[in-house]
């Protein structure tokens, strides 16, 4: 075998190792297992496949890419990202991305570079049928791991709840993936002549389907449906073969009859216990999530307005999410860094140029396919545009509302890359090397040169690209372990950190907010104050340096004042807070912040004020009422505390330890008893709630009462009685507690 052979060989067997062995891959090792892992298993996988693609392709112009219009599109979307990155708000963030989401232009590059690597190798039907029959085989595994999570065999990680989540760690995440294997395994059903392939794979596909409905993910389950709708239609109207239309008839019909017949028992007391079902039941454009949605699409467009033609740079959203904050969103998560919607995250991260680059993927594989049809009106044509047209468009709606991730880019430009294969097997070939396909096309001296270049590229790429952030992402886990079981020996935690920051690597700034977590928490800590001061200067140290690396995150400068308030500098946790609220102005956790920093300095009525106008924001925000009703009654103002209340709560007593503490400092007793005796009605049997009314009679004069409100706390748990005897001994002889 000579070495192109060799080359050959091994590219193909990398690519199928790739494809089948990374929607398995969870790294326990690793901090969020489910994403590093798979993430950094594919880079090195294709960096190595292109390193010896690049040798080959140096040998022989037949392991080049054929031309296409797909391959440009792809091409151009790759470039697009480039120049969005360059011109990015954050180039930084926008190249590397973090451990949560590991995309970032790296990770494109990588994606196209296995386009390349793709549709280089795999250039005859035999070599796509291979393709796809071992990405049928991750999807039949998937799969069958998620009917083990659904029977309570295998633990669904505990993000998902209920919803089968694969190891994917994400419900959405494992239902894209299997949209994806089903419509190919639908479309194998199809295409396959043997008998025996074709049973196999349609039983395949009736596998898979129940699947995506296990994982509960309304818009894969809604696009998954349409799909299939689609491709029913499709079949009707194309299919020349009278059975297939009349199976496609009745395939709408049966997709109408199943909505119709939700319709009529989703009142009914399975629909209600299913934990399926429910999520459809309650899905109207008013529901929480979906009303969120379209709230945050309507900032998006404000984002893209502002920077319309090369966007704000790839995983730059967390910066338009708080300039363009909605306070109707305090109910959602405070930190979004997606827009929850694929198409308008692409007009965010790369503007209009972006967008159209990226759908243009889409219009080019659709051509590809349809003229390929129209040029020849056989089954396997109409099988192939009908099934990739409908997955598209299943692909499409679950992308309104969700976000991409490896496991749906892997099957995505795997499916772009057959789609290219059809352009290619159906058009004159460009460049056919007739005079012998293994010809040296460059002198032997020029082919080492490339191979040498080549293979010191690859050992830069793995060392810089996942060596060292691998090192640090398991140095992080190791610190976040070491707090667990030894989290008072600073010093041990201190090398932890000290050890992830020598790394340099983009996992830093993750690693600096978990420091700075550590560092609030061994604060409050019985950590000696030596101690103390040590992990919250480093701390701080770090938190400085993420602020001045990162300008534009408000997500910073909170990490950055609540640091400067452990030390008591409150100006510049003030300053901190300040900064944070010009990056977004009208998050109500922002104004929050900033009304501690005004009470800690005495501040309180600019303490109000701040409250006030987060309140005003949106009065529906619980934790805005409270602060401002506690805010009130500190200020003297107990009138409007009972005011806020009443309005949100319907009664100016509320349950609420907040409340206590305020009504307490002002020396309002009475309003304290009334408020313990309501947290008595709601918990009866809570014993403690019954001594902290004794004490609250004691300070009203009422001993008689706090002796009676002791002896019930007693009934309630003997093993109080000693203390509780002895507190009453200390009432009835004047004295207070």
């Amino acid at each position: 075998m000579n070495i192109r052979n060799a080359l050959c060989w091994l590219l193909l067997v990398g690519i199928l190792g790739t494809v089948l062995i990374v929607p398995f891959v969870v790294s326990s090792t690793m901090f969020f297992p489910f994403i590093t892992g798979k993430n950094f298993f594919f880079r090195i996988a294709v960096e190595i496949l292109f390193a010896g693609w690049v040798v080959l392709a140096a040998m022989d112009r037949r392991s080049r890419p054929a031309r296409s219009p797909l391959l440009f599109a792809v091409g151009i979307f790759a470039a697009a990202l480039v120049l969005s990155t360059i011109f990015s708000e954050n180039p930084y963030r926008s190249f590397w991305s973090n451990y949560e989401r590991m995309e970032g232009l790296i990770g494109h590059l990588h994606l196209f570079a296995y386009f390349l690597v793709l549709v280089s190798v795999f250039k005859t039907e035999k070599d796509w049928r291979k393709f796809f029959y071992v990405a049928a085989a991750a999807g039949a595994g998937m799969a069958l791991y998620g009917y083990l999570q659904a029977t309570g065999a295998v633990a669904i990680s505990q993000q998902s709840g209920p919803r089968v989540d694969g190891t994917f760690g994400n419900a959405s995440y494992m239902a894209i993936f299997m949209v994806f294997q089903a419509f190919l395994a639908g479309f194998l059903a199809l295409k396959e002549e043997r008998r025996w392939l074709k049973y196999l794979f349609a039983a395949l596909f009736l596998l898979e389907v129940p699947v995506v409905f296990l994982t509960a993910t309304r818009g894969a389950i809604l696009g998954l449906t349409a799909g299939l709708g689609l491709f029913a239609v499709l079949f009707g109207i194309f299919s020349r073969r009278k059975q297939m239309r009349v199976a496609a008839a009745g395939a709408i019909g049966g997709i109408a009859v199943l909505a119709l017949l939700f319709w009529f028992v989703e009142d009914t007391k399975f629909v209600q216990e299913n934990y399926v079902l429910a999520r459809f039941r309650h899905l109207s454009l008013s529901e929480r999530t979906v009303e969120s949605r379209f709230v945050m699409w309507k900032m998006s467009w404000d984002g893209f307005t502002e920077h319309p033609v090369l966007g704000w740079g790839i995983e730059n959203y967390n910066q338009v999410f708080n300039k363009y904050y909605n306070p109707v969103l305090w109910r959602q998560e405070a930190w979004f860094d997606r827009a929850h919607n694929v198409f308008f995250d692409w007009l965010i991260t790369g503007g209009i140029l972006g967008f159209l680059a990226y759908a243009g993927m889409f219009g080019s594989a659709l051509y590809i396919l349809w003229n390929a049809y129209r040029r020849d009106r056989s089954t396997a044509n109409l099988a192939a545009a009908a099934s990739i047209t409908s997955l598209f468009v299943a692909y499409g709606l679950h992308n309104l509302f969700v976000f991409d991730n490896l496991g749906s880019y892997l099957l995505f430009y795997s499916v772009l890359g057959y789609v290219h294969f059809r352009y290619w097997n159906t058009m004159p070939l460009w460049g056919s090397d007739s005079e012998g396909a293994s010809r040296m096309l460059v002198p032997y001296a020029y082919y080492a040169t490339v191979a040498a270049s080549a293979g010191i590229g690859l050992a830069s790429a793995l060392y810089f690209l996942n060596i060292k952030p691998i090192q640090a992402n398991t140095a992080l886990l190791g610190a976040l372990k070491d707090q667990q079981i030894a989290g008072q020996n600073v010093d041990l935690i201190l090398s932890d950190f000290d050890r992830v920051f020598s790394y340099r690597t983009f996992g830093t700034g993750e690693a600096r907010e978990q420091f700075s977590a550590y560092a609030n928490m061994v604060a409050s800590s019985g950590v000696p104050n030596e101690g103390k001061v040590k992990v919250v200067s480093a701390a701080l140290r770090e938190m400085e340096l993420q602020v001045k690396e990162n300008p534009k995150d408000a997500r910073a400068y909170v990490f950055l004042s609540a640091l400067y308030s452990l030390f008591g500098r409150q100006q510049d946790a003030f300053n901190a807070i300040e900064k944070a609220l010009e990056l977004s102005p009208k998050k109500q956790q922002f104004y929050f912040l900033l009304a501690d920093t005004y009470l800690a300095t005495g501040q309180n009525q600019k303490a109000r004020e701040a409250i006030q106008t987060a309140y005003d924001f949106d009065r529906t925000h619980e934790v805005a009422v409270i602060n401002l009703a506690v805010v009130s009654i500190i200020t003297g103002d107990s009138k409007h505390a009972e005011e806020v209340l009443k309005e949100f709560y319907g009664t100016a007593i509320v349950a609420n330890q907040q409340l206590v503490s305020a009504y307490s400092r002002v020396g309002n007793y009475a309003r304290v008893r009334d408020i313990w005796l309501l947290f008595i009605e709601q918990e009866p049997k809570n014993a403690q709630y019954r001594v902290s009314l004794a004490a609250t009679y004691v300070r009203l004069g009422e001993r008689e009462r706090a002796i009676q409100a002791l002896r019930d706390a007693i009934a309630l748990d003997p093993q109080f009685r000693v203390q509780g005897e002895t507190l009453i001994q200390e009432i009835r002889a004047g004295k207070n507690f």
